[in-house]
């Protein structure tokens, strides 16, 4: 089994989630640094490919030489971090809630108070996981939607955040059909926006970063269907090392184009994502037949 197979499974969670629970903060710290450098010394492997290609991207093709190592290092030691920080913590909601820096926009978003159906497209960013557990155990009632066919791992996830109070779904005609009624009885839908679709053709392909990006259109399709609006949200980890949550205002459907659409949807990623590319988590390769020249 790859390494990337190992970690998105049950078995590679577990050891993930063991070593993060016996492991103190001030020896986590060197220990992701460690194998964080160990991963980027083969270029080859995916993540350390997706990550390249995700943070030059970003940069707007700017970052080249060490300069571009350097953010891959960087983006896949906040991964790591990430993952410990999540996993370190007991189970509970009062352990999660206090990683969470509680103001005004993670209260509005917990709240749900706005008389319509709304949809929360999340970008893959800081500890995304434990912000939406928190989002859940601050009070929020939403329909997660999560990846088709979920394998092992992605099963362990998704019982996370069943504990945290959602109604997770994987992506089914049966879940969107769900998903339809609750946007139309004025709920909230949450799902990501930015990881990638292989299967997506290229005329149905959005632009981001300035490039066509293999990026679902669901919710902009469940949005347009429904007549809710959509809000992005980023979570990010702050200096303090406690999780914030950024998000943008209400964004409504105009006409019928389903690209154009998702590319304003898009241009407010964009901007939550450029402000701290590190943190923008994204371990698949976001733009089909594009390569990083000399990867």
């Amino acid at each position: 089994m790859g390494l990337e197979s190992f970690a998105n499974s049950k078995a590679g969670i577990a050891t993930a989630l063991g070593i993060s629970r016996a492991m103190p903060p001030a020896v986590a710290r060197p220990f992701v640094r460690f194998v964080t450098r160990r991963l980027t010394a083969d270029p080859s492997r995916t993540l350390v490919r997706s990550s390249r290609l995700n943070q030059w991207m970003v940069s707007g093709r700017a970052l080249a030489g060490e300069a571009l190592d350097a953010a891959v290092r960087e983006n896949l030691e906040m991964a790591g971090r990430f993952l410990y920080d999540l996993y370190h913590m007991r189970d509970g909601s009062e352990a999660i809630l206090r990683r969470v820096h509680s103001d005004e926009t993670f209260q509005r978003l917990a709240r749900d108070d706005y008389g319509r159906g709304c949809i929360y497209a999340a970008c893959h960013t800081g500890n995304f996981d434990l912000v939406g557990q928190a989002l859940g155990h601050a009070g929020l009632h939403a329909q997660v939607l999560s990846v088709a066919d979920p394998n092992s791992g992605y099963r362990m996830q998704n019982e996370q955040r069943k504990r945290a109070g959602f109604e997770v779904t994987p992506v089914s005609i049966q879940a969107l059909k769900r998903a339809t009624r609750r946007l139309e009885d004025g709920g909230v839908v949450i799902t990501g926006l930015d990881r990638p679709l292989p299967e997506v053709p290229p005329e149905a392909r959005p632009r981001f970063f300035g490039e066509r990006a293999a990026l679902p259109l669901m919710h902009v399709r469940l949005a347009m269907r429904t007549g809710a609006s959509i809000i992005v949200i980023a979570p990010l980890l702050r200096p303090d090392g406690l999780y914030s949550l950024r998000a943008s205002e209400h964004i409504e459907m105009e006409g019928a184009d389903q690209l154009a659409n998702a590319e304003r949807v898009l241009a407010v990623a964009e901007e939550f994502i450029a402000a701290a590319p590190s943190q923008w988590i994204m371990p698949h390769e976001v733009w089909p037949g594009i390569s990083v020249h000399g990867y």
